[in-house]
């Protein structure tokens, strides 16, 4: 086992943010993943593949997957709204969950053996300057869970 300071990725893939996109075709055509997808899912694979050469193989135990997706400002936005507290959250299409969906697709089997693993996931939805993902993936092994009495 390695202690959790050592078992964390984390990555930044730069440029437009691709989310999980249902498989084209339809009831009688053979589904099919879009190529931008595919290659997104790609870019993905590729650094993880490289975060991963510290490691024996793929991260054990349950795990905490973190993902901020930043897309850029609309050209339009006022100098208000730029300055505005709540100016940066990205309140638009893709939803949050498709974003996830693209990333824990495209780590499965690298970073960890099995998505199951993921314990507790966050992804933030922003605006900024300057477009891109940043993936983190980091073990829970050793945290207690916390107790929930509903």
């Amino acid at each position: 086992m390695t202690s959790m300071g050592e078992a964390r990725i984390k990555f930044i893939i730069p440029g437009d943010v691709v989310p999980w996109a249902r498989a084209g075709g339809g009831k009688t055509v053979v589904k099919f993943t879009p190529a931008r997808q595919r290659n997104y899912m790609g870019m993905i694979r590729a650094e993880a593949h490289e975060q991963m050469k510290r490691f024996a193989g793929p991260l054990a135990g349950p795990l905490q997957l973190k993902i901020v997706a930043v897309y850029l400002w609309p050209k339009a936005t006022t100098k208000a709204r730029l300055a505005a507290a709540d100016g940066a959250w990205k309140i638009t299409k893709p939803d949050a969950d498709n974003i996830t969906k693209i990333v824990k697709d495209a780590l499965n089997t690298i970073a960890y053996a099995d998505d199951a693993q993921i314990s507790f996931s966050s992804c933030w939805k922003l605006l900024g300057n300057k477009a891109g993902l940043i993936v983190e993936v980091s073990s829970l092994e050793g945290v207690p869970a916390p107790v929930i009495n509903l």
